[in-house]
């Protein structure tokens, strides 16, 4: 096996343990920093006119908050569910539109509009694991 087949294999052995350790508002966490990393490498290549490298990082980011959408729960979520989903929503149209108009400075937007979210996330997750710690034993 070559070097590289070998480094991408323990790449990816690393990543799912990473994941299945992960508590899931970590996972949740760790979904906005992939989508965010992907909306601002394919906003670069479209600022650099490379329309063809752009287009996977930007499918992934769109499979990302897709299944982040995919995911919520609009019966018992409430308020907070429900404009997640509108928000969701609004970046999937955001994005595709960016895609076809080719227009990194919407990509942009999209990934400011979603740091504020993953910073409340990684939050509420530092919350629960301190509350965890002040309970445990």
């Amino acid at each position: 096996m070559n070097q590289v087949l070998l480094t991408q294999k323990a790449r990816h052995a690393y990543q799912a343990t990473q994941i299945e350790a992960d508590d899931p508002l970590g996972l949740v966490v760790r979904l906005y920093d992939g989508m965010i990393g992907f909306l601002n490498r394919g906003a670069d290549a479209l600022a650099g006119g490379d329309h063809s490298r752009a287009a996977e990082p930007i499918r992934r980011a769109t499979d990302i908050v897709g299944e982040l959408q995919a995911v919520l729960n609009l019966d018992a979520g409430g308020e907070v569910a429900f404009n997640l989903d509108r928000i969701y929503s609004y970046c999937r149209r955001q994005i595709m539109q960016a895609h076809l108009d080719s227009d990194p400075g919407a990509l942009r937007e999209v990934a400011e509009l979603l740091l504020p979210l993953r910073d409340a996330w990684a939050e509420a997750r530092e919350k629960q694991a301190s509350e965890a710690l002040a309970t445990a034993p």
